[in-house]
């Protein structure tokens, strides 16, 4: 499973309406384009690790899908 291309739900800063972005576009900090008013958005507003000056090619999911993996593994062995 890859987390970075899992899509989730901002609100525009604007009209408030919801868009949906990739996880890798706000870790990356980029600007997309609100779909119902035009307006352009800054992902990087969006993302906590921006104002903890996280590095930009920071990705918080990288690895995520081998550790469930790993878990699910121990979970099975033990049944």
């Amino acid at each position: 499973m890859d987390f970075n291309n899992q899509d989730v739900l901002i609100d525009c800063t604007q009209c408030k309406k919801e868009l949906v972005v990739k996880i890798l576009e706000i870790t990356n900090h980029t600007t997309v384009k609100c779909p119902h008013c035009g307006k352009k958005i800054d992902l990087a507003e969006n993302d906590p690790s921006a104002r903890l000056d996280a590095p930009k090619n920071y990705l918080p999911f990288d690895g995520l899908d081998q550790y469930i993996d790993q878990v699910n593994q121990k979970r099975s062995k033990k049944k």
